[in-house]
């Protein structure tokens, strides 16, 4: 058996994956969004029909304006972004000239449009704002200034200049984002009486504060139209994504699609947990889809590649367990759409047929939308989805470590057994630390995520193949059964126990941090009735989980030691034959490895994938193994 000159290098690429993080420019942008609403909804309490009505706010409108415009010019270079400086220009110089309110208005919404298209949304919310968690929230740390009812009247806020913001004021609603709200709650405004909470209070909750003020403004009459139009204009679950509640104030929607969809925005923002139960990632799929198409049609084939395998790996993976518990047929039907797209994109196809093949992937995030519409999951759909989930995610894992245990405990190799109960459960531990940092500390993409599970599956499968051809070769040699019969941990070498032991940890790990996020976008998909079932659907998957160990175990542990090694080695062969195809699906998933589409099903339990080079890669393994298998027949009959 080798030493462990696999573990190093694995472990250098492993930590590799904990260096990205969010851009410079991000929290930058999300300040300039702040500042230019401020300046868009504000300048009304400085200028009237020309004239200073407040020296205090004029002063703050010059600054914030000047601000702006230098902030703009210290962004990374983009296209539009001179379109953006002029517009930022532009400004200060309307707010020297004493502009009327409207024209800063119009240029304040140009600004943030230009913004958010140009640089994108850098931060949102992950999970549905909890709003009565918020509510008690704004009593404890705004209400003593904004008022019990947020009108600005609080009697904390009397002496305060300027006063506190009336959040019931319809024309500062539609001209604020949430996106701006919830940078001004995290930053504060400074020289005002608006603290800054970005060490107070966690994400979530300033998200959840910025949702509950941002619909201060939204009548009962509009939340209801807002939620008849939501639940029956065809195409509004498509319009209002997430990206576009955060980051779009009522009046850009107002004016670019309607009072329809400005009623349903206030009753998102009302009701955020309409928008993340049904379609969160459906939408996220929808518009990285059209990042997609519209970069390929500019020309831009990396940023095409990239959008195509995020509305992939970052929206749809996310449900496709759902959605096959709902399914199974349209699962597997918007998967091939997916795999289209990215294929046209990997083979410089004209620029028409990339747009059809996106058309075509949209409308299989359609089908799956309504396939999951209504409220929430059903309970079989949940449990099933939730048994699925955790089995198919951790049966290869299983299988692993219960060979290798199996033969550890029935050569009575106690040091062995010992290392490779360290690996998988330092596999738990580090997986779940691996989504702790990943929802806390920087952002761990869906394909740095398929990265990980690809380097870790072909890393695994070539250590398993070694170690079953290994098994096999050894499995009537004389010499080995000496060993046997004395003392085995002596035949096993620090080394080798140590590669046991990485064996153990990475079949585990690569599993581990997908499950949970699966799990979290399941969990999106539930109702309070029905969450009962994903713990029972994890229980028995737990149960069955259990029951497959248990009989590799009795049926391992009665068979004679030879035939055992040959069982075992046949076992990790084909198992690394598998997680050589998973890994290679990972691989290109995540864009490493280009994928060529080929006319066959997928099957999942086998690893195998419809693509050229995953298919020639486990033919050639499976090659090597009868030739190494044959060869090992022939030296032992000798």
């Amino acid at each position: 058996m080798p030493r462990t000159f696999l573990v190093r290098p694995f472990f250098g690429v492993l930590l590799a994956f904990f260096c990205f993080s969010l851009p410079a420019h991000a929290a930058n942008q999300t300040a300039l969004v702040q500042l230019v609403e401020y300046v868009g909804a504000d300048y009304i309490n400085a200028v009237v029909d020309g004239e200073i009505v407040s020296p205090a706010e004029y002063a703050e409108m010059s600054e914030f304006s000047a601000l702006l415009a230098e902030g703009v010019a210290e962004l990374p270079e983009a296209e539009g972004k001179q379109t953006l400086q002029t517009q930022a220009n532009n400004l200060q110089q309307a707010v020297t000239d004493k502009a009327a309110e409207s024209e800063i208005k119009t240029l304040a919404q140009s600004i943030r449009a230009t913004l958010v298209s140009v640089y994108g949304i850098p931060v949102s919310p992950k999970q549905a704002p909890d709003q009565e968690h918020a509510a008690a929230l704004y009593q404890s740390h705004c209400a003593a200034c904004h008022g019990a009812q947020g009108k600005g009247d609080g009697p904390a806020g009397a002496a305060l200049e300027p006063a506190p913001t009336d959040f019931t004021e319809v024309e500062r609603y539609n001209g604020r984002s949430l996106l701006g709200l919830h940078t001004t709650i995290t930053q504060g405004v400074e020289g005002t009486g608006m603290a800054a909470y970005a060490d107070t209070l966690s994400e979530e909750d300033r998200w959840a504060l910025a949702f509950y003020v941002g619909a201060k403004a939204v009548t009962d009459q509009v939340a209801e139209e807002g939620e008849q139009v939501f639940s029956t204009v065809p195409g509004m679950k498509g319009t209002l994504t997430l990206d576009t509640l955060v980051a779009q104030a009522p009046e850009d929607v107002l004016k670019e699609q309607g009072p329809k969809a400005y009623a349903a925005l206030g009753y998102l923002r009302r009701t955020p947990g309409a928008l993340f139960n049904k379609n969160r990632f459906i939408a996220l799929s929808h518009d990285k889809l059209t990042d997609a198409d519209k970069a390929y049609q500019a020309g831009d084939k990396k940023a095409a590649k990239a959008a195509a395998l995020s509305a992939y790996l970052d929206g749809f993976e996310m449900i496709e367990q759902q959605l096959a518990a709902v399914d199974s047929e349209l699962m597997r039907s918007a998967e091939s759409r997916f795999m289209a797209v990215r294929e046209a994109i990997d083979r410089d196809r004209e620029a028409s047929e990339v747009s059809d093949k996106v058309a075509a992937a949209q409308q299989g995030l359609a089908q799956a939308s309504d396939a999951l519409s209504g409220d929430g999951l059903s309970p079989a759909a949940t449990l099933s989805a939730s048994f699925f989930i955790l089995f198919r995610e951790g049966l290869e894992a299983l299988l692993v470590v219960a060979a290798l245990l199996t033969f550890t405990r029935k050569a009575n190799a106690v040091k062995a057994t010992r290392h490779i109960h360290y690996g998988w459960i330092t596999a738990l531990v580090a997986g779940g630390l691996t989504w702790y940092v990943a929802n806390t500390l920087i952002t761990f993409s869906g394909a740095s995520r398929e990265m990980t599970e690809g380097f870790a599956g072909v890393v695994a499968a070539l250590i398993l193949f070694y170690v079953g051809f290994w098994m096999h070769s050894n499995s009537n040699s004389q010499k080995w059964m000496g060993y046997i019969k004395s003392k085995v941990d002596n035949a096993l070498g620090e080394g080798t126990i140590w590669v046991l032991a990485f064996v153990s940890f990475i079949s585990v790990y690569r599993e581990i941090f997908e499950t949970i996020l699966f799990y979290e976008a399941l969990l999106s998909q539930v109702t309070a009735a029905t969450q009962p079932y994903l713990f029972y659907g994890m229980g028995a998957a737990i149960l069955a989980l259990a029951v497959v160990c248990f009989l590799f175990f009795r049926i391992g542990m009665r068979l004679p030691l030879s035939l055992f090694f040959r069982v075992t080695s046949i076992v990790l062969l084909i198992l690394s034959v598998i997680l050589l195809g998973n890994g290679i699906a990972a691989l290109q998933e995540a864009g490493l490895i280009s994928a060529f589409y080929l006319g066959v099903p997928t099957i999942e339990w086998l690893g195998l994938y419809p693509t050229v080079q995953g298919v020639v890669a486990q033919s050639v393994a499976i090659i090597l193994a009868v030739v190494f298998w044959l060869r090992g027949r022939r030296s032992q009959s000798a």
